[in-house]
């Protein structure tokens, strides 16, 4: 499946939407983070590859895109929303977008590339200050890894699966310990304060499922804490 991925990230490179800010998220991008910036390797299986598209998307048409991920094997299916996947076997692409207004279930049209997004909330915050990083002669680009963080133990808290939730709320913590409570305070103080109430009562939640991450999960903690006053 590494193989896949690659392919399917040089789709992206091949078309420049890396250059147009598109970026890879999620568990894939978490992988990026464990091979090139030194966060802590675990086992981590994921059947999605996860890519945040801006709203208003400001780059060029590309009309042959999804074609070029169908030529990898893939086929196009559609959610309940409108909203377009692709699926093989063993994988699944999915396409995301900053959600327009607070409720909007539809999901968001990217004309340029021809589909339609789906729409979460919290995400636009992953796409400041995004950082790019070197795999396979590419350029992926990716959230800052302090928002990374932060925006992963916000959904933990949000998550109704306890499976996903232990899923998201590790990757937080372990992304936290590579950025400095310096910039990890900055991001934090630009979150809504009842936010930051909410992921601090997540970090107990950590602090029982992971003792071995106690160390990071109490500066974690602290920062949050520190951010709020």
């Amino acid at each position: 499946m590494v193989d896949l991925i690659a392919k399917i990230l040089k789709v992206f490179d091949d078309h420049g939407l890396f250059n147009e800010g598109v970026e890879l998220i999620g568990s894939w991008c978490f992988q990026l983070y464990q091979k090139h910036l030194g966060v802590r390797k675990f086992p981590l299986i994921t059947p999605d590859i996860d890519f945040l598209v801006p709203q208003p998307f400001r780059g060029k048409a590309h009309p042959d895109f999804l074609n070029s991920l169908q030529a990898l094997g893939f086929q196009i299916s559609f959610n309940s929303d409108e909203s377009l996947y692709l699926w093989n076997g063993d994988l699944k692409i999915e396409f995301m977008a900053p959600e327009k207004g607070r409720g909007v279930t539809r999901a968001v049209h990217i004309k340029a590339l021809g589909l339609r997004a789906i729409p979460l909330r919290f995400v636009s915050f992953l796409l400041k200050d995004p950082i790019v990083i070197r795999e396979g002669g590419m350029k992926i680009l990716v959230p800052n890894p302090a928002c990374f963080s932060l925006h992963k133990l916000l959904v933990a808290s949000r998550r109704k699966k306890a499976a996903k939730s232990l899923k998201d709320l590790q990757q937080a913590v372990e992304t936290s310990v590579i950025v400095s409570s310096q910039e990890l305070r900055r991001v934090s103080a630009t979150l809504p304060r009842q936010w930051l109430l909410v992921m601090t009562k997540t970090l107990d939640i950590a602090m029982k499922e992971f003792p071995f991450l106690e160390d990071a999960i109490q500066r974690f903690s602290l920062v949050l804490q520190s951010a709020r006053e």
